[in-house]
């Protein structure tokens, strides 16, 4: 596994293109700068906020093999994600509405885990 050598959270002052979800980090937006070392290589990696969380929330990181989570696991995982919880029978496809930008769905996925979360906690606190 990569060793995490330091983490920042810095505002871009250039573009830069996630790790995860291959899509534009847009100046002014913050970020996640990891820089890491693996196999004797010292790297920054770069991924938007809402990436590195939903990676976690969907425990992407949990079968990773020595070399971490990459970019195409990631929006795999995302796909399959969406696949399986937004899929429309009738329209043979994915719901329209989750047919995102991987980013897009990064954010809309953590929004609905966000909600289910908050159902669970009110179900489980009434003891329903």
């Amino acid at each position: 596994m990569p060793t995490i050598l330091k983490e920042t959270y810095p505002t871009a002052k250039k573009e830069h293109i996630c790790e995860f979800c291959a899509c534009k980090i847009h100046i002014g937006q913050k970020y996640i700068r990891q820089t890491n070392v693996y196999d004797g290589t010292k790297y920054d990696f770069i991924t938007h906020q809402e990436c590195k969380e939903v990676a976690r929330k969907l425990r992407m990181y949990d079968d990773c093999d020595e070399e971490g989570l990459d970019g195409e696991s990631f929006r795999e995982n995302l796909d399959s994600y969406v696949y399986a919880n937004h899929y429309d029978d009738e329209a043979d496809d994915v719901c329209s509405d989750w047919q995102l930008s991987h980013y897009e769905i990064a954010k809309k996925v953590l929004e609905e885990l966000k909600t289910e979360n908050k159902y669970e906690q009110k179900r489980n606190h009434t003891g329903h």
